[in-house]
């Protein structure tokens, strides 16, 4: 009769054990699945795999903790110390088959997560037929992108002695030339291979929507891959802290919804660069919109909706140029706008700190600036005065450049 009643206990036991297991495993799916309803649209091929990756492992992670959250409960509630018992609890030497259970467990569970793992890992790096390059920096506070256009693809019409001398080299060397924009560009279906690298500390390259993140590391250049598979505008982010505007480095990524699109947009980059205007104010606002140069991630100016902090405020810099600077320097407001571009150190604004990149006008150095790049970009900060009026003599600046200062 004891022995009836023990196996039908036994047997309870079982099928509870069962039952638990099950709901446990349960659970977990069930957490694998809701979670990542919380996350931004997957908007690359990569992040299918990603995210089922990051589901395998919720459903592991999910099924563990409900699995030690209930047997805390289960412990506090059946083993609890009944009223007025204060005996000594039993003592319990350990149980040897138990611990080598849950030692090859996670064994098994953690060698099963590498192999899955580096597959993915292996899958989103690998080389795609027909992926496109696109040259990613980033600097304090701010992401450009480049893209090389053939020198073959330049209309036959252009001015060639008007361009760049970058560019007219290209079309010399039948080569090629990047275009820079302030977003990175691209269209549905289309591999892309970022090129990465970064012009002052370390930044971190992060696509939420295309679940791809990639360290930029000084003296380095580290690559990524993907391929967009959903037509929309997402945000790019910084997700290594860089200083005190790191959470406003942030662009954006528009994928087109097809090529003809896509090439409409850079065909209208193109023409920016090889019809540039006469006018070197306007090419010098041209030149600054692009995000050519990382300006805009720590100044403010208007004109251009800049709204970086952590550099002086820009508005209103020809006026100052031409009073409080030039009377503190003694230099023309052309002059000192000039060389505070290539020699930012020597030109401190009071309250900020020596953050800004030394810029160069020699070709093969860090931060190149090409000294028509200079003018353009001084004819137009000269422009920033109450008046609209420009503060400078351009005519003296052909001069001070002519004489190497």
């Amino acid at each position: 009769m004891n022995s009836g009643k023990s196996q039908s206990t036994n047997n309870m036991t079982v099928l509870w054990i069962i039952g638990a297991f099950l709901a446990l495993i349960i659970g977990g799916v069930i957490i694998a699945q809701a979670t990542p309803l919380l996350f931004p649209p997957q908007g690359s091929a990569e992040s299918l795999q990603v995210d089922d990756l990051f589901k395998f492992m919720l459903a592991i992670g999910g099924a563990i903790f409900l699995l030690v959250q209930g047997a805390i409960v289960y412990s506090v509630i059946r083993f609890r110390a009944k009223p007025g018992d204060l005996s000594d609890g039993a003592n319990i030497h350990g149980n040897a088959t138990l611990e080598l259970v849950w030692t090859a467990i996670p064994a098994v569970i953690v060698l099963v997560l590498t192999v899955y793992s580096y597959q993915v890992w292996v899958s989103t790096r690998e080389i795609k037929p027909n992926e496109q390059t696109v040259y990613g920096r980033g600097a304090r506070f701010v992401w450009s992108f480049s893209y090389d256009v053939p020198a073959s693809s330049v209309p036959s019409d252009v001015e060639v002695d008007k361009l760049p001398p970058n560019i007219q080299d290209a079309i010399t060397n039948d080569s090629s030339f990047p275009i820079t924009s302030r977003e990175l560009h691209t269209f549905v279906g289309q591999p892309i291979k970022m090129v990465l690298d970064t012009s002052d500390t370390l930044h971190a390259f992060w696509i939420p929507a295309m679940r791809m993140k990639q360290d930029l590391i000084s003296g380095r250049t580290t690559e990524i891959r993907f391929t967009p598979i959903q037509a929309g505008e997402f945000p790019v982010v910084c997700a290594e802290l860089c200083g005190g505007g790191h959470g406003d480095m942030r662009a954006s990524i528009i994928v087109h919804a097809d090529e003809t699109e896509y090439l409409s947009w850079f065909s209208d980059q193109v023409n920016l660069v090889v019809y540039p205007p006469d006018d070197p104010v306007l090419r010098g606002e041209q030149v600054l919109a692009s995000g050519q140069y990382p300006c805009s991630g720590c100044h403010t100016l208007t004109a251009l909706s800049w709204a970086g902090i952590t550099g002086p405020n820009l508005n209103g810099i020809g006026d100052r140029a031409a009073t409080v600077r030039s009377a503190a320097t003694g230099e023309t407001p052309e002059e000192y706008i000039h060389r505070s571009l290539y020699h930012p150190a020597e030109y401190l604004v009071p309250g900020f700190g020596a953050l800004m990149p030394q810029f160069q006008p020699d070709a093969g150095q860090p931060n190149f600036m090409p000294v028509d790049d200079n003018k353009a970009i001084v004819a137009y900060l000269c422009t920033q005065t109450a008046t609209g009026e420009s503060a400078c003599d351009l005519s003296n600046l052909d001069a001070i450049i002519a004489a190497g200062d």
